[in-house]
């Protein structure tokens, strides 16, 4: 925990009644906060996917997320079908989220200066969504986890497709005639 940026941030909110900080490890810190609209923050980047996935399966997930990421990270949660990029997390963020890349910020930014180029992603949650997200995404981990082989023999389905080949909407479709069955 940077202690020096904790002092900073009491001193400058100190007059903010409304102004929570909350020291700990947000992976293990984050569940017991109630849920919030927005969220922005500059993510280490060690704990930053399972920190978004935990916020995409939240009941509600946060309306906006902001978040400053590595940008090899950016790139997979906003990543396209039929590229390397595209894996499970990618499919659960953007069934929860639009992801948007804001912008790009270089190593010189930062201080100290990390050794990684950084990306400023927003995550706007969709106007509908399902429910049950949970099992969904352990479906479509289930799917990836065989990248090459097509999905009928890694799931109970009859698809002749591998997983990186179907949009996060063909992934909810395919859940929902044979998730359940998992």
């Amino acid at each position: 925990m940077d202690q020096g940026l904790i002092s900073f941030l009491r001193e400058e909110f100190k007059e903010e009644p409304r102004f929570k900080l909350t020291e700990g490890d947000a992976l293990k810190t984050l569940s017991g906060h109630p849920a919030r609209s927005v969220l922005c923050g500059n993510l280490p980047y060690s704990i930053s996917t399972p920190l978004l996935v935990q916020l995409a399966l939240r009941q509600p997930p946060p309306k906006t997320v902001v978040v400053t990421l590595q940008k090899e990270v950016a790139d997979r949660f906003g990543a396209q079908p039929r590229t390397p990029d595209y894996g499970a997390v990618t499919v659960l963020l953007q069934t929860v989220f639009q992801i948007e890349k804001v912008r790009a910020l270089p190593p010189e930014v930062f201080y100290p200066r990390p050794r990684v180029d950084s990306s400023v992603l927003r995550l706007t949650r969709r106007s509908s969504f399902p429910g049950g997200l949970e099992k969904f995404y352990a479906f479509v981990r289930k799917g990836f986890s065989q990248r090459r082989k097509q999905l009928k023999r890694v799931l109970p389905v009859d698809l002749a497709r591998r997983a990186e080949e179907l949009d996060p909407s063909e992934w909810w479709q395919l859940y929902e005639q044979h998730g359940r069955e998992i």
